[in-house]
């Protein structure tokens, strides 16, 4: 995904960048994605940090009640409550909020709306680490990758002074278990909120398109080591 680092970066600020991303995969993480992009390019950037098909990772996907499920998940990966869970979230209660999207009989097995409050989502999200984690009979380095898409939503509803407790307390408990958790908040990275939320995270994703070609870019807080732009793969 981002192993090849920037092309034209001197080989030892490359050597660190790629020593940094090793230390992030081996301790566990926290992303902030940015970047005022379309959608579909996140939802790229975001099925490759779930990673790929052939990796065994334990991935929960926590998004909004109409996002597709279909743009983040290669059909071949195990669509299991061992494997894969989702949860589509709403911030009001199940009886106001839409059903337009129900998930079929297979999808229901891994696949469920939650609704409410922020500390009802948050429960919910530590069950399924701490259930992922009992599978594993402990999970190891990167095999736990989190998405969190709902952040626009939880702003809508609550001060930033809870939002930024809430994500503190899901990126800790997602690097207790080594995992890699990865949260999109649409906008560039020196908006005022992005700047507020950046010492939450081990590191900050920029999205970008460049003429007609989908970038990203890598800053490692940490370390503070960067890499130039490189390529988006499809």
């Amino acid at each position: 995904m981002v192993s090849r680092g920037d092309m034209d970066a001197p080989a030892e600020e490359a050597s660190t960048f790629q020593l940094g991303l090793d230390d992030l995969k081996r301790r566990g993480s926290a992303l902030l994605v940015v970047g005022s992009v379309p959608t579909e390019l996140y939802s790229r950037a975001s099925k490759q940090m779930l990673g790929a098909p052939t990796e065994p990772r334990r991935r929960l996907v926590v998004l909004n009640e109409s996002a597709s499920l279909d743009a983040r998940l290669d059909p071949s990966i195990r669509r299991s409550t061992e494997w894969t869970r989702v949860i589509r979230y709403s911030t009001l209660e199940r009886s106001a909020a839409s059903t337009a999207y129900t998930p079929d009989p297979l999808q229901q097995r891994y696949e469920r709306h939650v609704s409410g409050g922020v500390g009802r989502l948050g429960s919910e999200i530590a069950t399924d680490i701490q259930e992922f984690d009992s599978f594993a009979n402990m999970l190891s380095p990167a095999e736990l990758r989190v998405a969190f898409d709902c952040l626009p939503a939880l702003l809508s509803k609550y001060d930033r002074e809870a939002v930024f407790r809430f994500l503190h307390v899901m990126a800790t408990h997602v690097r207790s278990r080594k995992g890699m958790l990865h949260v999109w908040s649409p906008g560039g990275r020196d908006d005022e909120l992005n700047r507020m939320l950046t010492p939450l995270f081990d590191a900050v994703v920029e999205l970008d398109v460049h003429e007609t070609d989908a970038m990203q870019r890598w800053h490692l807080l940490d370390i503070d080591v960067s890499s130039g732009w490189f390529p988006l793969d499809s």
